[in-house]
């Protein structure tokens, strides 16, 4: 079986299984999703097993089996029926079936998803060896799944209304988590190795102190979510620039400026009046 296959079948699989989590009762869900997450830490370490050494173990496949618990834990608070469309109103049954359809999709991305990330992982465990061209793209890719995942388990913690000295741990454990790995990858060859540590360190600092401040804040979740996800896109661009000394002040304004924008959006979508 060629590893592209092993790829598909893991996916499909992993998927297929979070989908059967969302059909269980919402007691056992979270256990569930935890149980998913370790089929795909194992499954991961199977089709990549020929090429992990050292560090690889944890650092290649931290992504795919965070990116399956946050997008389990975040398919419980997807719609189990929408009201009306477009301004109309629809019946009970074709509510019902539309966010049936809805959630059927959004777990076939999450599958498509999967396969993404295990492809990455897997020209990430051969570019440490040799020099391939796919790498640059790769880590493009990465950056994408990783800032996703984030958005997911931000907009869970924030979901909970959990108390502030709850989601500060989380947030700073989810941050540093995605962040290692994130930065890590920048130089295979793991020449940075304890600055990867401090920078993952630091901006997992920020981004938990943020996440407490926004506990204060009658914001949405999935707009806090937005927040602290913008908040990881602008630190983990300038820690990368910086671990390879080349830092362009275009791309300091580009991320001050997203990251502007996103919490002038969260003032004007908060209702500030209960």
């Amino acid at each position: 079986m060629s590893k592209r296959t092993k790829f598909i079948l893991v996916s499909l699989l992993i998927a297929f299984m979070l989908w059967l989590t969302s059909m269980a009762q919402v007691d056992y869900r979270f256990g569930l999703v935890l149980a998913v997450g370790a089929v795909s830490y194992i499954l991961s370490v199977w089709v990549l097993f020929d090429d992990l050494k050292g560090i690889e173990w944890i650092t290649l496949i931290i992504l795919p089996m965070m990116f399956t618990l946050g997008a389990g834990l975040f398919s419980n608070f997807l719609p189990t029926a929408f009201p009306g469309m477009f301004g109309k109103s629809i019946s009970v049954e074709t509510s019902q079936l539309l966010a049936g359809i809805f959630k059927g999709v959004y777990f076939l991305l999450v599958g498509v998803g999967l396969y993404g990330i295990l492809l990455i992982e897997n020209i990430f465990s051969v570019a440490s060896i040799r020099t391939i061209q796919l790498f640059r793209a790769a880590r493009s890719v990465n950056f994408i799944f990783t800032l996703v995942t984030s958005l997911f388990f931000f907009t869970v913690a924030l979901s909970l209304k959990l108390a502030f000295w709850w989601v500060i741990p989380i947030s700073f454990a989810v941050s540093f988590i995605l962040a290692y790995p994130s930065l890590w990858s920048i130089d295979l060859k793991n020449n940075y190795g304890p600055q990867v540590m401090r920078y993952s360190l630091s901006a997992s600092w920020i981004i938990a102190v943020l996440s407490g401040v926004l506990c204060f804040w009658p914001i949405k979740p999935f707009m806090g979510g937005l927040i602290l996800t913008s908040g990881l896109y602008a630190l983990f661009g300038i820690l990368e620039q910086r671990l390879s000394n080349r830092v362009y002040l275009e791309s300091l304004l580009e991320y001050g400026v997203t990251i502007i924008i996103i919490i002038v959006v969260g003032f004007l979508t908060t209702s500030w009046v209960g």
